[in-house]
């Protein structure tokens, strides 16, 4: 196969774009393997092994069983609302009714000196 001058500069243009393609392509393709290591990098700092994960299953659940109990120790333990209203106005009952006899006192104490 014989090349004339005219038909070199063809042959340089069709080299150039075959590895101006190659390029292009084998650039794309660093590119990806760069970014999926580093994705790789993230995973790698962020999971969680197996046994990690059962540790800390382990500890939330010995934290929440802990609440559980102190919430238990609370109900036995604090008055609730309606408790407190009750004995609140049993306070005031009692506080009335000494009152009354207080008042009953003071006027039968007047009767007594007239």
């Amino acid at each position: 196969m014989n090349f004339t001058a005219d038909t070199w500069w063809l042959f340089g243009i069709i080299i150039t774009g075959a590895i101006a393609i190659i390029g292009f392509f084998l650039k794309r393709t660093i590119n990806q393997t760069d970014r999926h290591d580093k994705e790789i990098k993230e995973i790698q700092l962020s999971y969680v092994t197996k046994t990690e994960l059962k540790d800390v299953k382990t500890d939330t659940n010995k934290a929440i069983a802990k609440l559980q109990t102190d919430v238990d120790q609370i109900k036995d333990t604090c008055l609730t609302k309606k408790d407190y209203y009750a004995s609140i106005n049993e306070v005031k009952e009692e506080i009335k009714n000494q009152n009354k006899l207080i008042l009953e006192l003071i006027k039968g104490g007047c009767n007594n000196d007239n």
